[in-house]
């Protein structure tokens, strides 16, 4: 006798819709189920399809309940282990075993500076000398460093320059050479070059203020919300506040370029008040505001952990709200919109992120980097600019961090659209990259089962928006 199993998948219930939800974790596919549906899976993990229908013949006619099972065993929810259950769902994970690429650009943070013009209560970064020797970076190994990633772009045709640091500007000088090097390089070798800079804001002149807006520079500037939160966590090494001098510079730059200007915030537990955090942001100038929680660890005074994570769901779910109804009036969701459209194409993440492969960092010395925040971890250097990226220790790492040889992401439901999250995050908060922060954890769960309400609410308002919006076609 064949006995009813139900395959990996995941039931909820969302906010707003009444009937649970079931999410196939190989297929990705993901269904509203009625009270029948429920029922049987409910009670149908070792039994006989007879047994089912026996078990259930007081609520439903048996015909209805075999139609029922037939359905659920075609989607992939259940099986009888007579067929086995074959998915062709694709991979986004760039240019190693794990298929096909989900961008077609380089990207790279160059740190023109180990060193840093004031103190962040949480900087990875340890004051910005990632725990190493503070120095700028020299002309010699920015030179090179520039050739190396124009060349190593080729393949993609483009690539993303980030100056980082430290803070960059500390080193302004380096970086008017280094662009219009670059463009030059990248002019003779075919490689289109984009400039980006993560800066706390707080050394911009007018002169380099007006190098950034001339150079199309993408802007992010690191600040905390309003006056209070702000001089409390990032001071200058004399003890001041920054705030004021962020908010001036900030305001100038949002007067000239307010679209290529964003505004990072870190929420640490001294200000939960996320809507606030952000409304402060937005008041200097610019709606591209961002807040994300501070990554420490535990221990710290300010940490956000376990016992925040409530205040945390009900703030994603609130921007979900928002999200969806930016969404019918044809706005863009940036938390959103990638997640919808990741559920509809069904398409899998082997990794959290493209680290170690399509995003590196080049540290101040010429070394290169799994990414810019695990910069002070010797275990994540790669190589160096002047004799490349070794190639055995990238093809190690991308099995290593695969989220399916992760112990605690191989057996969670949401492996296949979270990857595993940040490598760093997980070092930062468990003591372990293998291991990612379980606050993190719950959030990203929280967000894909938003999405997914969301995605039935606007087949629901607007059936065509879905196919027009996210592409569907690649559906198979």
């Amino acid at each position: 006798m064949l006995c009813i199993q139900k395959c990996d998948m995941h039931l909820f219930h969302t906010e707003e819709q009444k009937q649970p939800v079931a999410y196939q974790v190989e297929t990705g596919l993901f269904f509203e189920l009625d009270t029948l549906f429920e029922a049987i899976l409910a009670c149908c993990e070792g039994l006989s399809v007879a047994q089912v229908v026996q078990r259930l013949a007081d609520q439903y006619e048996a015909e209805e309940i075999g139609e029922a099972i037939g359905e659920l065993s075609q989607v992939g929810l259940i099986s009888d282990g007579a067929l086995p259950l074959v998915s062709n769902v694709p991979t986004i994970e760039g240019m190693a075993a794990c298929g096909v690429s989900q961008t077609d650009r380089l990207q790279v943070s160059l740190h023109v500076s180990h060193t840093c013009n004031i103190q962040c209560a949480y900087c990875f970064a340890h004051g910005g000398d990632y725990g190493g020797k503070a120095m700028l970076m020299q002309p010699d190994v920015a030179e090179q460093a520039i050739r190396w990633i124009v060349t190593e772009a080729q393949v993609f045709g483009r690539c993303q320059i980030d100056f980082f640091g430290g803070e960059p500007l500390l080193n302004f000088p380096l970086m008017q050479k280094l662009v219009p090097f670059a463009k030059s390089l990248g002019a003779r070798l075919g490689v289109q070059v984009g400039f980006g800079i993560v800066t706390n804001g707080t050394l911009l002149t007018d002169e380099m203020k007006q190098f950034l807006v001339d150079e199309n520079f993408q802007i992010k500037v690191s600040l905390d919300g309003g006056r209070k939160t702000q001089d409390r966590i990032r001071k200058f090494h004399n003890g001041s506040g920054t705030y004021d001098v962020v908010a001036k510079n900030v305001q100038k730059l949002t007067a000239e370029a307010p679209e290529r200007v964003y505004l990072q915030a870190v929420m640490t537990a001294y200000d939960m008040d996320e809507d606030q955090i952000a409304d402060a942001l937005r008041s200097l100038g610019t709606d591209n505001a961002l807040v994300g929680p501070a990554v420490v660890s535990p221990d710290a005074p300010y940490a956000i952990g376990e016992e925040h994570i409530p205040v945390l769901k009900q703030q994603i779910y609130k921007r979900s709200r928002r999200a969806l109804k930016a969404i019918l009036k044809g706005e863009e969701s940036e938390e959103f919109d990638p997640r919808i459209q990741k559920l509809l194409t069904r398409q899998k993440s082997c990794h959290g992120c493209l680290g170690g492969k399509q995003y590196l960092a080049i540290a101040a010395d010429g070394s290169i980097y799994f990414c810019s925040s695990l910069a002070d971890a010797p275990e994540f250097k790669m190589g160096d600019v002047f004799a490349g990226i070794d190639r055995e220790k990238q093809q190690h790492f991308d099995a290593q961090f695969n989220v399916n040889n992760r112990p605690e992401c191989k057996t969670c439901w949401a492996r296949n659209l979270c990857g595993g999250g940040c490598l760093w995050e997980a070092r930062t908060t468990t003591g372990d990259p293998m291991y990612p922060n379980p606050v993190s954890c719950e959030q990203t769960r929280y967000r894909y089962e938003l999405a997914m309400e969301m995605c039935m609410e606007i087949a629901e308002a607007d059936a065509s928006l879905l196919q027009r919006r996210y592409d569907l076609e690649v559906v198979s």
